[in-house]
């Protein structure tokens, strides 16, 4: 049994997790081994965003049904397997993460849509256009890298 004294006063999580990231010693690990472990996610994540329009640009006009299949599935398969990876390892999240996280991946799938709704008002498929354009969709999530939460 434990006793409070009314000086005491629990932290909340938002302040346990201040503190973790701020503090040295075992907290800061952890914080610093979470922000590197969700930057990977995020430029996985990206990586196949990236490459599953220019599978949309370059592989669905072929109409070749079972390449089509076989790339569709590779993608859903990645991105089904990333974030199992991800919710299988990882031990902790930095403040924050989940909101600046979801930002960027929004920003990223606008991004692909627009690239969705450019292709369908154009026919060009020239390199120069989709291969930057692709990488500028991964963007959002390959600088979320660097975003740290609040300090």
């Amino acid at each position: 049994m434990t006793h409070h004294h009314a000086d005491e006063v629990p932290s909340s999580l938002h302040e346990q997790l201040q503190a973790a990231e701020a503090g040295g010693g075992a907290g800061a690990g952890i914080a610093r081994q979470a922000g590197r472990f969700g930057g990977r996610f995020a430029l996985i994540m990206g990586g196949l965003i990236a490459l599953y329009l220019l599978v949309v640009v370059y592989i669905y006009p072929q109409r070749i049904g079972w390449l089509t299949a076989i790339s569709t599935l590779a993608f859903i398969a990645g991105i089904v397997g990333t974030a199992r990876w991800h919710a299988a390892r990882r031990r902790a999240s930095s403040l924050g993460w989940s909101k600046r996280y979801s930002l960027a991946f929004a920003v990223a799938a606008g991004l692909f849509g627009a690239g969705i709704a450019l292709l369908d008002m154009t026919e060009n498929r020239e390199w120069w256009l989709w291969v930057p354009y692709a990488a500028l969709t991964a963007l959002p999530l390959a600088v979320f890298r660097l975003w740290r939460g609040p300090k």
